[in-house]
């Protein structure tokens, strides 16, 4: 498989960019249920996941050396080579928090009050809400090459762009509220379990954050 993805550079160089992602959303599109099975705390459940995770990541990562590694030197296309390596970068950054939230999860059972469970999974899921943008984003790009990066194309693209800023700042609002209603409660865990769930709510928005510098580096690429 990634032998053939590396031979589509030649064609396309964003044909291999989205197959990628498509490896990274199959990652992080677990997230949700992580969380879920966090808040009824099925150790079982979360275990099971966390290596599901850890797989795909693991997967995404081999195809990203890959391509980055088989990536060639010349491409007559209007991106560069370091614009491709950069947004391959970004896509690598949203697996990865999927993975840090997915070991963090695993290394105990986290306390949480009841009424909290469903703050933590709309959380997630504003997150995954991100980085699927992004996924959309990257898919848009045949037809910006078809357009040379100009036209009605790139006005929707620059549509989603601002949304997916959008929907990382809504996240960003989300996590802050979430940590305050956790921290408050005293009777909510131990002090293992607060610096816990403060690394896991910044490994979820990581993935939002990684979404956005997708956007924010193809906004870049529109403006030249």
């Amino acid at each position: 498989m990634v032998r053939a993805l590396v031979g589509l550079f030649a064609k396309n160089p964003f044909k291999p960019l989205q197959a990628h992602m498509e490896m990274v959303m199959e990652c992080v599109a677990l997230v949700p249920d992580l969380m879920e099975a966090i808040v009824d705390r099925d150790e079982d459940k979360i275990k099971a996941i966390r290596k599901e995770i850890t797989r795909t990541e693991h997967e995404a990562d081999l195809v990203k050396n890959e391509l980055r590694d088989n990536l060639p030197r010349t491409l007559f296309m209007p991106v560069s080579r370091s614009d491709l390596l950069e947004l391959l970068h970004h896509q690598d950054d949203i697996a990865d928090g999927a993975e840090d939230a997915a070991i963090l999860s695993d290394m105990k059972l986290l306390e949480l009050p009841e009424e909290l469970g469903g703050d933590v999974v709309a959380y997630a899921n504003m997150c995954v809400r991100a980085a699927r943008s992004a996924q959309e984003l990257v898919g848009k790009l045949d037809e910006l090459l078809e357009t040379g990066f100009t036209g009605p194309e790139a006005d929707g693209v620059m549509k989603i762009i601002a949304r997916i800023g959008q929907e990382e700042w809504e996240a960003d609002k989300a996590a802050f509220k979430l940590l305050k209603s956790i921290l408050n409660r005293a009777d909510c865990s131990t002090c293992v379990d607060m610096i816990l769930w403060m690394k896991l709510c910044e490994a979820l928005g990581d993935i939002a954050n990684a979404a956005e510098q997708v956007a924010n580096h193809l906004r870049l690429l529109l403006a030249r």
